[in-house]
């Protein structure tokens, strides 16, 4: 198969690989142009068809250089970059396939894989940059080939013998690359980040819910976080996040020093969570809720069971949270609850009539039992999808449209608790979540995000209602109730992305320092514990075995060609009476002085094998051996054809 061939198939293979974690992130021509000029390519290089002039793929690449160029800002460096290498490269598929362009396109993708890593570093772009590793290593090696000659062919046996050869390359790459990953300094913060701010998409709270700002609440199925703990039952799967405490009867909005709350604790920690975040547009930390204690981060808690870390999780981040499901936060002081019972100045005649009836209720929950019944009498519909955008959101939700998502029903449920002498607030978190069996861990997307209510009740304590379960619907469209179970490949996959996430895109200069520090704990509680270190003795010992077996192993590694050639010199040496043969006697060269048709039969059978790098059969070997006994009985002249090793003292023998 010709060098040739095989190289044009290598620069199709290295753009697909390095093109495609980049490819949905590239503009749309660019899309275009790439798959058709790969295909194009292939296809002239194939039927040796006329390819693009250097000139014109020249002009065509200063074009394309500086149109993306012109693109190019402060906060827009990647994207243009990428588009601008991978339309070089597209340029470079359709030109002739010389040594000189062979290198470019190798360099090129391999630029463009790293500029990708700017702009997705999923778990799938390890698989890219091991292909690319070895497909760019194998083919530079056959570059050195092409450009010697470049109408080479090779044999099945030597591309193999090649193959063998060049797999020690990138196999070594690689491990360099593994080794240099863990020791590498490195920053608090990703690199790409810094190259371009703002192309990865993040999670995150708002601190202002707005009931009818939005007909359609889009879904991105993006995951948030993922937690890792033990299964527990779905419906007990509220995360706590965030808390809204005021409102002007449309939007609620959240203040930071809110009257105190004191933390009931009932019993001891219940649940644990290893949480895994996603880089977040805030500084609030979710917890299942009630969340009592969050460590690894630098955080704050505020009174009413928020926690926000010091600095925004620009990165995916790792903490711990202890959480409760049986305790519960209860106001500090009663004078308090008129804080929460701020209510817009104006109220329609038809929310006005609803309050009037329940405020005929005597208890708290009383009045909470009487908004839900309402809920239920009004037949209200869960729903994210074409919405009424009004003035007055609630009064539409309630009276009229009678469908919403999770802010409606929440917002709407609140105020009217607060209209009727009851505390309420909004909390914002998430609800539900996905079991990965295979890692022990729940997977939470943003389209999991959810609002809820807790109401005061007479003994001040704060009880969670969730009104979007008073929906019709509730059982089919409320978020993470009916969320599907990870089927065993997506199990998997997610598995893998999020042990990616945690070995490589969180390993940072914390991790590399405790890296560090837990090996010399390790080297230092290393000690022997026999008397008179004798384990120093018994791995001393067991190390100079090892030695001695390895080199005996090593002198032996000669393969059987090898030493029946030594064999066949041996028995010649005797046979002519001498010390040794001179080195740079050959094979045939020794046929041809000794006259000996043994010898001669030797070299022929022996040479025409091994000279041609075909390895002696079974009967080969056996009518070699046989010449070499009939050997013994022949009487070789050889020492009037060279000088002998002494020349001043009579011929030695061999020994046996």
């Amino acid at each position: 198969m010709a060098v040739k061939r095989i190289l044009q198939l290598f620069a199709t293979l290295v753009t697909l690989v390095s093109v495609a974690p980049a490819f949905f992130y590239l503009d749309l021509p660019v899309q275009v142009s790439i798959f058709c000029l790969l295909i194009s390519g292939f296809i002239i290089d194939r039927r040796n068809g006329r390819l693009l002039p250097p000139l014109p793929a020249t002009l065509l690449s200063f074009v394309f250089f500086f149109f993306y160029l012109a693109q190019m800002s402060r906060n827009n460096i990647v994207e243009p970059l990428v588009n601008m290498l991978v339309l070089l490269l597209a340029v470079r598929l359709i030109t002739e396939k010389s040594g000189r362009n062979l290198l470019q396109i190798f360099v090129l993708s391999t630029f463009i894989l790293a500029a990708s890593s700017l702009l997705s570093l999923s778990s799938g772009y390890i698989v890219s940059l091991i292909l690319l590793v070895g497909l760019v290593t194998f083919g530079l090696l056959l570059t050195s080939f092409y450009a010697t000659d470049p109408s080479m062919y090779l044999n099945r046996k030597q591309w193999q013998s090649l193959l063998r050869t060049g797999a020690i390359m990138p196999i070594g790459s690689l491990l360099l690359m593994l080794f240099f990953f863990v020791i590498l300094p490195r920053t608090q913060y990703p690199l790409w980040n810094f190259l371009n701010p703002g192309s990865k998409s993040t999670s995150g709270f708002s601190e202002e819910v707005k009931p009818g700002s939005l007909a359609n609440l889009g879904s991105s199925g993006e995951p948030a976080f993922r937690a890792q703990m033990s299964e527990i039952d779905p419906l007990e799967l509220y995360w706590r996040g965030l808390v809204l405490n005021q409102t002007d009867g449309r939007n609620w909005s959240r203040s930071k020093f809110p009257p105190a709350d004191q933390m009931i604790i009932m019993g001891a920690v219940d649940q644990k969570q290893v949480i895994f975040s996603e880089s977040r547009t805030d500084r609030y930390l979710p917890g299942l809720d009630l969340p009592l204690e969050i460590d690894e981060i630098t955080n704050q808690r505020f009174a009413d069971g928020v926690f926000e870390a010091k600095h925004r999780l620009s990165k995916q981040s790792r903490f711990t949270v202890s959480s409760s499901r049986n305790s519960y936060l209860q106001l500090k002081k009663p004078q308090d609850r008129k804080y929460y019972l701020q209510t817009p100045l104006e109220v329609s005649s038809q929310m006005a009539a609803v309050v009037s009836q329940v405020a005929l209720q005597e208890s708290s929950q009383a009045k909470v039992q009487a908004v839900q019944e309402f809920f239920r009498r009004q037949q209200l519909s869960y729903s994210a999808q074409n919405l009424q955008i009004t003035d007055h959101p609630v009064e539409t939700f309630l009276f009229e449209t009678k469908r919403g998502y999770c802010e409606y029903f929440a917002s709407s449920f609140a105020l009217l608790l607060r209209l009727t002498g009851v505390p309420a607030r909004l909390v914002g978190g998430y609800l539900g979540g996905r079991y990965n069996q295979l890692g022990g861990y729940y997977l939470v997307d943003e389209d999991m995000a959810h609002v809820w209510v807790e109401a005061l009740d007479d003994q001040n304590r704060w009880q969670r209602v969730d009104p979007s379960r008073l929906a019709i619907n509730a059982g089919d469209a409320v978020t993470g109730l009916a969320r599907s179970s990870f089927v065993w490949s997506q199990a998997a996959a997610d598995y893998i992305e999020n042990a990616w996430n945690r070995l490589v895109i969180t390993y940072d200069l914390k991790k590399q320092m405790s890296l560090v520090l837990s090996t010399g704990t390790s080297l230092r509680k290393l000690q022997p514990s026999l008397p008179g270190n004798a384990l120093w003795w018994v791995i001393g010992t067991i190390l100079i075995i090892a030695t001695v077996i390895l080199t005996k192993r090593n002198q032996n590694s000669l393969n059987s060609q090898q030493r029946l050639l030594k064999k066949y010199q041996h028995r010649v040496c005797k046979s002519a009476g001498l010390k040794k043969l001179p080195q740079h006697l050959g094979l045939y060269k020794l046929a041809e002085l000794s006259q000996e048709p043994l010898c001669q039969e030797f070299a022929q059978v022996f040479g025409k094998a091994v000279y041609r790098d075909e390895p002696l059969n079974n009967q080969q070997i056996a009518q070699l051996n046989k010449i070499i006994r009939q050997l013994v009985s022949v009487k070789l002249h050889l020492d009037g054809h060279f000088v002998l090793p002494c020349s001043s003292t009579p011929p030695r023998r061999c020994n046996d």
